[in-house]
């Protein structure tokens, strides 16, 4: 299965997941594809354990989170880093206790982490923390969230916002969804309070806030699985797309539709098998149905609009496709098969 994506900026993609062959070749949970869809045959960093979190950062260095506990013949527990060569960073070895499926970079280059982890680089770290540049642990930077982590997001004003199956956060009441400040202390004005697990976020341009995933109420009302909310925080009551089954992956586009992804079969009132798109005011793009067979966990899109798709499907459209494919921006002629 692929659980994780990342497009580089010379358009090569990265995934991660459990699968063990890709292209015909051995590939332990971790590949990376030319931009035309082939494999690239010079990296391959062979993962002991599933990979569940891609992050590039500024300087072209990917980081590693999941289940993993060896990388490149090295131990490397759940976290670690490569170079852009697809060598492993010797210097970098935060060493998590529990698996790491959310990651995020700042603008000033420092790691976020979220995850069922409660020590990271020999500290007390429950579940989330911040790394520094070099890969050593920022000591200031301690929320302390009572359950797993699964999401992060990084608004344009340097605030953090948090997404999982916690319901404190630095001892505060913030049941699945949360906000801190830069400076890591939390923001008393947020509290959205979700009834079930929220395991993405996605930033809009205009800073509203898409999230999903297991809940059915946010702010005291119904929303079935995926939501939107005003940048104070506040409920968007003109957006309720109402998915019958989970959300696992949402990506906003550069003309601000939305990509979204998961388990279910409805969508705004409409059949919609696992993918589907929305239009910026939450009514259902009725000309992209890529229609999968099964659970789809992860999307990315690329430099020339074609979106990605990973997850545990079969099927695509009309066409076998094994746990990957791509879709043009219409949603139709899917094109990587591996």
């Amino acid at each position: 299965m692929v659980r994780a994506l990342a497009v580089q900026a010379d358009g090569k993609l990265l995934l991660g997941g459990d699968f063990t062959t890709l292209a015909g070749q051995p590939r332990n949970r971790i590949a990376r594809l030319n931009a035309d869809g082939s494999l690239d045959a010079a990296f391959n960093p062979d993962a002991g354990g599933s990979v569940l979190s891609l992050a590039m950062q500024f300087d072209g260095k990917l980081v590693l989170g999941g289940d993993f506990t060896t990388l490149a013949g090295q131990p490397r527990n759940r976290i670690a880093r490569l170079n852009s060569d697809g060598s492993l960073d010797a210097a970098f070895d935060p060493n998590a206790n529990a698996f790491v499926p959310a990651l995020a970079v700042q603008a000033d280059g420092k790691l976020l982490l979220g995850g069922d982890f409660v020590s990271l680089a020999g500290q007390v770290r429950n579940r989330a923390a911040r790394l520094n540049g070099d890969g050593s642990i920022d000591a200031s930077f301690n929320p302390n969230a009572s359950s797993s982590v699964y999401t992060l997001a990084v608004q344009a004003n340097g605030k953090l916002l948090l997404g999982g199956n916690f319901t404190t956060l630095s001892g505060q009441p913030r049941n699945r969804i949360a906000r801190l400040n830069a400076d890591g202390s939390i923001d008393a004005t947020f509290n959205p309070n979700a009834d079930g697990f929220v395991g993405t976020l996605a930033l809009q341009a205009d800073g509203k806030l898409l999230l999903a995933g297991g809940f059915i109420t946010l702010a005291g009302q119904p929303r079935n699985r995926i939501a939107r909310l005003n940048a104070d925080g506040s409920l968007d009551s003109t957006f309720n797309p109402d998915a019958n089954g989970l959300v696992n992956a949402l990506i906003v586009q550069a003309d601000g539709k939305l990509l979204v992804a998961g388990g279910f079969t409805m969508l705004a009132g409409q059949p919609r098998n696992r993918v589907a798109r929305l239009n910026s005011d939450g009514s259902l793009d009725a000309s992209f149905n890529p229609n999968s067979n099964d659970d789809v966990y992860a999307l990315a899109m690329q430099l020339d609009g074609k979106v990605v798709l990973g997850g545990f499907f079969t099927m695509l459209g009309a066409l076998p496709r094994n746990h990957l494919a791509r879709v043009n921006g219409d949603g139709r002629q899917p094109r990587y098969h591996l």
